[in-house]
């Protein structure tokens, strides 16, 4: 199992993946549909990520092929220390590689990542409803820190 930073010719499979995680957290509540073309916004997102210093995607490769990614940014929080901190928003694991260490792997490489770049606080971003991420995170001793709530206005 490798774990690098994306190239260009993996956004495709890359979009793909998280486009497929982005689908089922639809599942998860109704106020996380999804638009049609979800798939060519977050590959465009994708495109405009892998330019931005704050930035870091990466992949976990098996055999040669993407079995797996994570998408963190590094965001800046004015009135808490540490000021700049990571928040891992997608990582999504092919079914088919589940619970062999693929999780583990990406995030260890992305710990190391951050901490060579200053970087001593990582946060996850994800529905509040899945389960199976609280498990996750918890598991790598990731706690809660925030609510964020939700009001359709009609």
């Amino acid at each position: 199992m490798l774990i690098r930073r994306v190239k260009e010719e993996d956004l495709d499979y890359l979009a793909s993946m998280f486009s497929r995680m982005y689908s089922l957290n639809a599942e998860f509540d109704p106020m996380l549909q999804v638009p049609e073309d979800l798939e060519q916004r977050v590959k465009q997102s994708l495109l405009e990520d892998m330019k931005n210093p704050d930035s870091m995607i990466v992949v976990a490769e098996d055999e040669g092929k993407v079995v797996g990614g994570a998408r963190v940014k590094v965001q800046r929080r004015r009135f808490y220390v540490p000021e700049r901190v990571a928040i891992i928003e997608e990582i999504y694991v092919m079914p088919a590689f589940r619970r062999m260490g693929v999780g583990n792997a990406i995030l260890n490489y992305v710990s190391d990542e951050l901490r060579k770049a200053g970087i001593s606080s990582m946060t996850a971003r994800f529905p509040a409803k899945n389960i199976i991420a609280v498990s996750f995170y918890r598991k790598r001793d990731f706690r809660e820190i925030h609510h964020e709530f939700i009001k359709r206005i009609e």
